[in-house]
């Protein structure tokens, strides 16, 4: 029987976490209105996706808030200000393919029902946002 192993669902909580955090600093630093908000939105999703796997570590007996260290996606330093949207958006999806390659690692390990149906939806949609985010940017790099 497969179990998901509490660091798995730790690692795909910081996942989470990074991202949100990412997308609201992004969206602080980009002027274009509708790129603001489709970085706020994303990072909405984010702390959904996370929270509904918090829920499931709260069921399990563990404290969601306690992610980080043993299930970290990666040692990314703080976001910092980037020099335009393109380059903005670049981060972005840069840092987003650590969040999808967590998602598909947890996939590969294995998750029990009935976490494969919410792992499996969110991996999607962090994967659409990922190739989104890489058509935006070669939009942009285009326009300019």
């Amino acid at each position: 029987m497969k179990t998901a192993t509490p660091a798995t669902l730790f690692a795909l909580v910081e996942a989470c976490r990074e991202g949100e955090r990412g997308f609201h600093a992004a969206a602080a630093g980009i002027v274009d209105p509708l790129l603001r908000q489709l970085c706020e939105t994303y990072a909405d999703q984010r702390a959904g996706f996370r929270r509904e796997l918090g829920g499931e570590l709260a069921r399990l007996g563990l404290d969601p808030a306690t992610a980080g260290s043993e299930g970290r996606v990666s040692d990314e330093p703080a976001w910092s200000p980037v020099p335009d949207e393109t380059a903005a958006l670049a981060e972005l999806a840069r840092r987003d393919a650590s969040a999808e390659a967590a998602y598909r690692e947890a996939l590969d390990r294995g998750i029990p029902e009935p976490l494969t149906g919410m792992v499996e939806r969110q991996y999607l949609m962090v994967r659409d946002a990922l190739k989104h985010l890489g058509q935006l940017e070669r939009s942009l790099a285009r326009q300019t």
